[in-house]
Formats: structure tokens, C-alpha cells, sequence
């Protein structure tokens, strides 16, 4: 048997589920990595090899931090080429969102090392 109090805290638990998931939460630079890393990827030779930098040797900026959100990632990416070989790829890439949900590719360096 629900109390009153439990009654409230339930309905206030359930109302803020409804709200959280109606509006969209804000970009972070997580997000923006994951995008960066999935447009890299469209670039190279055997995009299945593909081992990026992981979070201590990546960076990411932030350059808006409100809607339209935009961030700076720079990391690395080691993948085989056409040889079979495996070689290391610099890039830096700025993404921007609207609604933290559609991304645009900005800018996309990349360079061998």
C-alpha cells in the first residue's frame, strides 16, 4: 500500500521522466568525439582497423557551449592502408549540433604521421 508521501514521490519521479525526455539534453564533447570519430572513419582505407587515441591523448574544445553547440576534437587513429599496413593519422575536426542529436561536419584535418 502506497503512502501519500510515496505517492508524491512517485508522481514527481514519473513527471520528471516525462520532462528530461521531452527536451533535448544538451551536446557534449563526448558526443562530439563519437561523431568525429565516426566521420574520420568514412575516410579511410579499412575503416574496420581503425584504433583511435583514447581519452588522454585526445582533446576536445569547446567553441559553443549553447545551441548551435560546436567543438574542436584532435586525436589520432591508427588504421591499415591499402598495403595492409598499419599507419597513424592526426586529425582534428569541428562538429556542430542544433539539438544534440543531428551533426554537421565543420572542418576535418587530417595528416600522416
Amino acid at each position: 500500500m502506497h503512502t501519500p508521501r510515496t505517492a508524491m514521490v512517485l508522481t514527481t519521479a514519473a513527471l520528471f521522466g516525462l520532462t528530461a525526455c521531452g527536451t533535448s539534453a544538451p551536446a557534449d564533447g563526448i558526443e562530439a568525439t563519437i561523431m568525429c570519430e565516426k566521420f574520420v572513419k568514412q575516410r579511410l582505407k579499412s575503416p574496420g582497423s581503425a584504433e583511435f587515441s583514447g581519452a588522454d591523448e585526445t582533446t576536445v574544445t569547446t567553441i559553443s557551449g549553447s545551441a548551435p553547440w560546436k567543438y574542436k576534437v584532435a586525436g589520432h587513429v591508427d588504421s591499415q592502408n591499402s598495403f595492409g599496413a598499419k599507419v597513424r593519422n592526426t586529425y582534428d575536426c569541428t562538429v556542430v549540433t542544433d539539438d544534440g542529436e543531428t551533426w554537421k561536419i565543420d572542418t576535418l584535418n587530417t595528416s600522416h604521421n
